[in-house]
């Protein structure tokens, strides 16, 4: 089947937004879309204006914000996967033997608690379990070990992966179990950065795919419109598949 899938961290809830992010969402015609930094009532909200069904998954984080998928397709089965490893959570949703997966890994506010590399090895345990094609979603806060980083803005320090030096060691074991990372996959040179919005120098929001979904890839790119920019701190990140 066609698939397109939009993934899309919303900022603290979208509170006041909602109107551009539906706007930004609808101007890309998904199949699917994963939220991340929902809460309930904006994940509702976004759902009714753009006719689409919610599947929420509540996280463990301490600042109320969670994961949803929003979806024009039928959903078989929604399952969330609130692991204690995480600092959010791993929203599952079933489209007809289609397995869509998505996540927000720790910020440096819920490191201390959740490392990254302790979150990855949790989602790859779930992942491991599925033989159907599937997708990995979401907002990482990691940077892959290739890739570039821009010019912060005056005052910003670069911190966590994006520091001089620091070692990469989050994503490479989605790699090692076999997921491609779409944008990279069909960019080889283009930095794909995605935060923040308004002057973007890090890519850390991603569609990872199974071998058999990747076979389907036609396209991955990151929305980059001027609506875009201005209706959340992170630009979202759509994926076709046939």
């Amino acid at each position: 089947m066609e698939l397109t899938v939009l993934v899309y961290n919303i900022w603290d809830g979208g509170d006041g937004r909602l109107d551009a992010l539906a706007s930004v969402i609808g101007s890309q015609e998904p199949d699917v879309v994963a939220l991340l930094e929902a809460t309930s009532e904006s994940a509702s909200a976004l759902a009714g204006e753009l006719g689409l069904e919610l599947a929420f998954g509540q996280s463990n984080s301490i600042f109320n914000l969670h994961v949803a998928w929003l979806s024009r397709l039928p959903v078989r089965r929604a399952q969330n996967h609130r692991l204690p490893a995480l600092a959010k959570t791993l929203l599952e949703i079933d489209l007809d033997g289609t397995r869509l997966f998505a996540t927000h890994l720790t910020s440096r506010h819920e490191e201390h608690a959740h490392p990254r590399d302790g979150e990855i090895r949790a989602i790859l345990d779930v992942l491991g379990s599925y033989d159907e094609p599937h997708l990995l979603v979401g907002d990482f806060n990691a940077l892959q070990p290739d890739d570039p980083i821009g010019a912060p803005p005056p005052g910003i320090e670069k911190r966590g992966e994006a520091a001089p030096g620091a070692a990469r060691v989050v994503l490479p074991p989605l790699a090692t179990a076999g997921y491609a990372d779409c944008f990279r996959a069909l960019h080889r040179y283009e930095p794909g950065f995605t935060y923040p919005a308004r002057a973007p120098w890090l890519r850390l929001d991603y569609v990872f795919a199974s071998p058999a979904m990747t076979a389907g890839l036609r396209e991955c790119d990151v929305v980059t419109t001027n609506e875009a920019r201005k209706a959340s701190d992170h630009l979202p990140v759509v994926a076709r598949f046939s």
